[in-house]
C-alpha cells in the first residue's frame, strides 16, 4: 500500500476534531458538488467554473485539466499532466490563458510546458472562460477565447483566520494535496497556500503502461494592505518546481521551474462616475530542462539536454467609467517577452550536465506589445443591452542574428527588415443582448488579429508569415427556470491568413469554421437532475481544399444525479463521435492530424457526503468499464524503451482509475 494511503486516515481524523472544535460563529462554507459538465452559463459567451469544486474525470494536476469540462473544449495528452488545451480545435496563443490577470509562456519549443502546466486550479478563486473573439481586455489574438485563472483580495472586517484543505488520492500512484490559511484584521492580510501532486505512469484499458508520471510542488504567498473595503495594495509571489514524463516524444522534462512576482493597486467607488482604477504589473521566470535519460532508460547514442528558459514582464492600468447608462472599461497594457536558451551533450550524463550548465545562454527571439482598449456596456432598458469594444495593437518580433531557429537553421542571411518585425493589430466586436423572463437571447460579431508566436515563428522561413484575422459571428439563447436551464451557441467565422503548420513548415492559409454548443438540465423530481452537454465544431482548409487539422469531432456528455444537500450520486456518459476529416501532416504549434480516430463511450460514477458543517468527501470512478480509446485531439505516442508503442497512434487515455476527495474548509 503506497504511504499516502497510510496516512490518509489520520490526517481525516486530524482535520475533522479541529472542524468539531470550531466555534458556532464560524463562517459555514458551501462546498460545490462534482463537476462533469460546465456550469450552465449565467452571461452570454461567458462561463465560470469554481476551481476548488471536485471534478470528474479526476483532473491532471493543472490548469488543463478542470478545462476539461467545458463543451468543446479539447485538452492534447502529452503524459499525465502538462496538456494543451483548444477550444473549438484552436489553442497555443489563440487562447489567451492568463492567471491572475497576468500573461506568461513556457520554455519549451515542443510545447512541453504550456502556460496551464505551471497552474494548479485550487490555488485560484474562480476560472472565466470567454467564447470566441467577445472581448478586448485579455490582451492580443483573442482569437479562440480566453482562460483567466482569478484569485481574488481579501477583506477583513475584524481579526480572523480561515482557511482550505483538500486531499486527493487515487489508482496508478496518484496523490494530491493542497492547503491555505489566511489571516486578516480590518488594515491587511498574509495568504499563503501550497500544493503538492503526483502520480505514477498510468495505465491504459488493455493494462499496458503509459509513460506519464510526475511530480510538482507550489506555493504562493500573498500580502495586502486594505485601508478601506474600496482599496487594496497587494504584492504576490509564486514558486513552482516539478518534473514530467512523456509518452510523445524522445524527451522528458526534467525541471519545470517557475517564479513569478505580481502588484496590484485597486481603488473602487471613487466618485460618481469614476467606479475604479487598477495598475497591475506581473514577472515570470521559467527554467525548463529537458533530457532522454533522468526518467527513461536510455536508447538514444548520446546523452542529451536541452534548457531553455523565458522571461516575461507584464503592465496593465485599467480605469472603470460609469456614465449613464454606459459601464466602460479603459485600459492600457504592456508586455516583454524574451526567450532564450542552452544545450549540452556528452557520452555520460554527468558529462552532459556539466556541458549545459557551463554553456552560455543565448537569446534566439524577443517580443514586445503594447495595446490600449476601451469596452463598454450601454444597458438600452431593462430589458436590452449591447456590449462592444475596440483594441489597438503594436507588437514587435525579433530574432537574434547568431541564433539557430527551425531545424538548426540560422537568420544569418535574412535581410534587416525580416529580422526585426512589427505588426499593427485591430481587434473588436459587439453584442446585442436581450432578457425577458428567464430567456436571454444574444448575437455578436468579433474580429481578432493575432501576429505570429514564438512556436510558429521557429519554423522554416517563418519570417514571412502574416498576421492572421479571425471574423466570428456568434449567435445564442440561454434560459433558466424552476426545473429547467440550457443553453446554445452557434458560431461561424472565416481566418483569413490562418497560420497552418503543415510538416516543419508553417504557412497561411484561409479556413472557414463553424459550431455550436448545447447544454440542458432538467430537475425531474426532488433533489434529482438529468442533463446533457453537446459540441461539435467544423473547420474547412479552403486555400488545400482540405479538412482543418486539429479538429475535434461531435461530443455528447449527458448525466443523472441525485443530491439532498448532505449526499449525492452522479453517473456521467461521454459519448465520442469517429472523426474521418483530417489533414494529415498538418495542424498547429500543439499536434499534428495522423489519421482517423474511432468513436467511443466512456461511463463514470461518482459519490459524495456533506458531514460536520465545513468538509465533504467524494469519490469515484472514471472509465468503469476499463475501455481502451484514444482521442483524435491528440499528440501522437513516442517508442519509449521499456513500454508499449501505440504503433504511431495517439496517446491511449486512462483506464480504470479510481479516486477520492477529502475537502474541508474553518
Amino acid at each position: 500500500m503506497k504511504t499516502q494511503w497510510k496516512i490518509l486516515p489520520l490526517l481525516l481524523a486530524a482535520v475533522y476534531a479541529h472542524a468539531a472544535d470550531t466555534t458556532e460563529n464560524a463562517a459555514v462554507n458551501t462546498l460545490g458538488d462534482v463537476v462533469v459538465t460546465a456550469v450552465p452559463a449565467e452571461k452570454p459567451e461567458q462561463i465560470r467554473l469554481n476551481p476548488k469544486a471536485p471534478v470528474q474525470p479526476i483532473p491532471a494536476a493543472d490548469g488543463a485539466g478542470l478545462l476539461k469540462t467545458v463543451p468543446n473544449m479539447s485538452v492534447i495528452r502529452k503524459g499525465g499532466m502538462s496538456g494543451d488545451p483548444l477550444f473549438r480545435g484552436l489553442g497555443g496563443s489563440r487562447l489567451s490563458i492568463s492567471a491572475s490577470d497576468t500573461h506568461f509562456f513556457g520554455g519549451c519549443g515542443g510545447r512541453m510546458d504550456p502556460p496551464t502546466s505551471y497552474i494548479f486550479p485550487e490555488v485560484y478563486d474562480e476560472v472565466i472562460i470567454t467564447k470566441g473573439p467577445q472581448t478586448v481586455t485579455q490582451g492580443p489574438g483573442v482569437v479562440a477565447g480566453a482562460v483567466q485563472f482569478v484569485r481574488k483580495p481579501y477583506y477583513f472586517l475584524e481579526a480572523g483566520i480561515n482557511g482550505n484543505l483538500s486531499l486527493t488520492g487515487g489508482n496508478f500512484g496518484r496523490f494530491d494535496a493542497f492547503g491555505e490559511v489566511t489571516g486578516g484584521f480590518r488594515w491587511g492580510y498574509a495568504h499563503f497556500n501550497a500544493a503538492h501532486n503526483q502520480s505514477d505512469d498510468y495505465k491504459d484499458g488493455n493494462g499496458h503502461e503509459v509513460h506519464s508520471a510526475y511530480k510538482r510542488n507550489s506555493q504562493n504567498f500573498a500580502l495586502g494592505l486594505t485601508p478601506d473595503e474600496n482599496t487594496v495594495l497587494e504584492v504576490a509571489y509564486d514558486r513552482s518546481r516539478g518534473w514530467a514524463a512523456y509518452a510523445d516524444r524522445a524527451m522528458d522534462g526534467t525541471k519545470f521551474d517557475r517564479d513569478a512576482w505580481h502588484v496590484r493597486a485597486e481603488r473602487k467607488n471613487i466618485t460618481s462616475w469614476l467606479a475604479g482604477l487598477k495598475l497591475e504589473y506581473g514577472h515570470s521566470y521559467v527554467d525548463h530542462v529537458m533530457d532522454n535519460y533522468s526518467h527513461r532508460p536510455k536508447s538514444a547514442p548520446m546523452f542529451m539536454v536541452s534548457n531553455p528558459d523565458r522571461e516575461t514582464d507584464t503592465l496593465r492600468a485599467e480605469g472603470q467609467l460609469e456614465l449613464g447608462d454606459t459601464v466602460t472599461k479603459l485600459g492600457i497594457d504592456w508586455m516583454s517577452d524574451e526567450h532564450a536558451f542552452r544545450n549540452g551533450g556528452g557520452m555520460t550524463a554527468a558529462m552532459a550536465e556539466r556541458n549545459y550548465t557551463s554553456a552560455p545562454r543565448v537569446w534566439d527571439q524577443k517580443f514586445r506589445n503594447i495595446g490600449i482598449y476601451a469596452e463598454t456596456t450601454w444597458q438600452l432598458d431593462d430589458k436590452q443591452r449591447l456590449v462592444g469594444g475596440l483594441r489597438h495593437d503594436q507588437t514587435r518580433a525579433e530574432y537574434n542574428r547568431v541564433a539557430p531557429i527551425g531545424q538548426g537553421k540560422t537568420v544569418a542571411t535574412v535581410s534587416p527588415q525580416d529580422l526585426e518585425k512589427t505588426y499593427r493589430l485591430t481587434s473588436g466586436f459587439a453584442r446585442y443582448e436581450y432578457r425577458n423572463q428567464g430567456w436571454t437571447y444574444f448575437a455578436g460579431l468579433g474580429v481578432a488579429q493575432r501576429a505570429p508566436d514564438f512556436w510558429e515563428r521557429m519554423k522554416g522561413e517563418s519570417w514571412k508569415l502574416k498576421a492572421e484575422t479571425n471574423t466570428e459571428l456568434n449567435a445564442g439563447v440561454m434560459y433558466q427556470g424552476d426545473k429547467v436551464s440550457g443553453s446554445l451557441t452557434v458560431f461561424g467565422g472565416r481566418v483569413n491568413d490562418f497560420i497552418l503548420v503543415d510538416g516543419m513548415k508553417a504557412r497561411n492559409i484561409n479556413a472557414n469554421r463553424y459550431g455550436f454548443e448545447g447544454d440542458i438540465a432538467y430537475a425531474f423530481a426532488p433533489n434529482w437532475k438529468v442533463g446533457t452537454a453537446l459540441a461539435y465544431t467544423y473547420g474547412q482548409n479552403k486555400t488545400d481544399d482540405r479538412p482543418l487539422a486539429q479538429t475535434p469531432p461531435l461530443e455528447a456528455k449527458t448525466y443523472i444525479g441525485y443530491d439532498n444537500g448532505t449526499q449525492s450520486l452522479t453517473l456521467l456518459m461521454r459519448n465520442v463521435a469517429s472523426q474521418h476529416r483530417y489533414a494529415t501532416g498538418q495542424g498547429n504549434i500543439i499536434g499534428m492530424d495522423t489519421g482517423s480516430a474511432p468513436s467511443f463511450s466512456i461511463f463514470s460514477i461518482n459519490g459524495g457526503w456533506k458531514f460536520g458543517k465545513n468538509m465533504s468527501l467524494t469519490a469515484g470512478v472514471d472509465n468503469l468499464f476499463d475501455k481502451r480509446y484514444r482521442e483524435f485531439v491528440n499528440k501522437s505516442a513516442a517508442n519509449v524503451a521499456g513500454y508499449n508503442p501505440s504503433n504511431g497512434l495517439q496517446i491511449y487515455e486512462p483506464g480504470r482509475q479510481f479516486w477520492a476527495k477529502f475537502q474541508a474548509k474553518f
